[in-house]
């Protein structure tokens, strides 16, 4: 082999290792971003939601209840769903709810969905709002709308949450993305009662 060939050689494999280093890193950066979903309003939502208070954050780990949790929902969690992460909200030395959020996949990219959830003195867990907080979707408009998102208001975990059943799509165009606001609500729900969050 000559030093040229040799050289060539060379190069084609540190390219290569290159590549796999950059295939890695983007595939890890890529399972972050599908689970992360900061919180980016939290005065703002809990004055809108709560009118007013302070809030805490709670991290849960789902172990052994991701069966439970899966089962409900009628879908499987995401792999990078390990911990999910709750905002019990704070008012005058009571509180008054918890928010989480969610992030979910769309027709043009990510759907950042935030649930508030409250707890009846006479009854289960009930969704008191469903809120939009970021998407880019064509329909937006109508994903926003309280015509859409005030179908969410006094869902229960037992409640079906689906679009074409107890949901109706924020639009025609616009079943998917409805969708995926609808399990993301469900999902958080689902878990706040499997998880315990309410004792937490």
């Amino acid at each position: 082999m000559t030093r040229t060939s040799r050289h060539t050689r060379r190069n084609w494999t540190r390219a290569l290792a290159m590549i796999t280093v950059a295939a890695l890193v983007l595939t890890t950066l890529g399972s972050a971003y599908a689970s992360l979903c900061v919180w980016r309003n939290p005065d703002a939502d809990i004055q809108a939601l709560f009118g007013g208070g302070s809030y805490r954050t709670v991290l849960v780990n789902v172990g052994a209840k991701r069966s439970a949790i899966e089962q409900a929902i009628g879908v499987t969690l995401d792999a990078d769903e390990q911990q999910l992460k709750f905002w019990p909200v704070i008012r005058n030395g009571v509180r008054v709810g918890t928010v989480a959020s969610h992030l979910g996949k769309g027709d043009y990219g990510a759907i950042e969905v935030v649930v508030a959830i409250v707890d009846p003195p006479d009854g289960p867990a009930k969704i008191k709002a469903v809120t939009i907080q970021r998407d880019r979707e064509r329909y937006r408009s109508a994903l926003r709308s309280p015509a859409f998102l005030d179908q969410f208001k006094g869902k229960q975990a037992a409640s079906v949450l689906t679009v074409g059943s107890d949901i109706v799509a924020a639009h025609p165009s616009a079943v998917r993305a409805s969708a995926v606001v609808a399990l993301s609500a469900k999902k958080m729900l689902v878990a706040y009662e499997k998880l315990g969050i309410a004792s937490l």
